[in-house]
């Protein structure tokens, strides 16, 4: 059995599913339009690594406030309640965002067996049923507070993304342990998930930058365009 990776926003689907998330909650209102300029904040901030590519806590810290900030229309509801948002959510804002050709590959690796995880920095409440109505095996995502089955507005663990997403990948494969993988597959779009490609064996570089291009060539990888 293989395994297959694939980031979630823009590169299963055609944009950002926290961004959609937030808007529907304020096309529901159940958030305020201010909470759109937190998101603008968070994606303007300048610097998400150093000169040495690592990421910087700075942005993490950033990251994780504004996440925070946008949990707070869900803070002290229940499980149950959000579930049955985040279904609707999905069926309206994320289904037609796929890309076909995101579907085909997904149906290709499930037809020859692999397991499919899919990973993204969202919140794991909207991850994880994503994953399900893709019909992959698991979804990774920043973990939300939760108390007594109610969302306490808080975040927990490690920020998935950039090097802290293979760090989560490596604790979630250690804890699978005896089971083995032949091979390990990689998708994304984000220069970013530079350390996630190069971990897998097979990685694939889809819609990436002129900057991400040049680096798939130099590194061997495949690369794909995939439009709706």
């Amino acid at each position: 059995m293989d395994l297959a990776i694939f980031e979630l926003d823009h590169t299963l689907i055609c944009d950002d599913s926290h961004n959609l998330w937030l808007h529907w909650l304020i096309l529901q209102g159940y958030a305020s339009p201010d909470e759109l300029n937190h998101y603008r904040l968070y994606v303007s901030h300048p610097q998400k690594t150093d000169v040495s590519g690592h990421f910087c806590p700075q942005y993490a810290a950033h990251y994780t406030h504004y996440l925070s900030q946008t949990l707070a229309p869900m803070n002290g509801l229940s499980c149950t309640t959000v579930a049955n948002w985040v279904q609707r959510f999905i069926h309206r804002d994320i289904m037609p965002r796929v890309y076909p050709q995101a579907r085909e590959r997904l149906a290709w690796h499930r037809g020859r067996g692999d397991e499919i995880l899919i990973i993204s920095a969202s919140g794991e409440h909207l991850v994880i049923p994503i994953a399900r109505h893709l019909g992959a095996n698991a979804g990774l995502g920043l973990q939300t507070g939760i108390s007594n089955q109610r969302f306490n507005g808080a975040t927990e663990g490690q920020l998935p993304f950039h090097q802290g997403r293979l760090e989560r990948l490596k604790t979630w494969l250690s804890a699978r342990r005896p089971l083995r993988y032949k091979q390990v597959f990689a998708y994304s779009h984000t220069l970013y998930d530079q350390p996630l490609l190069e971990f897998a064996d097979i990685a694939t570089v889809v819609n990436g930058s002129e900057t991400f291009q040049r680096l798939a060539a130099e590194q061997g990888w495949y690369r794909q365009e995939w439009v709706r």
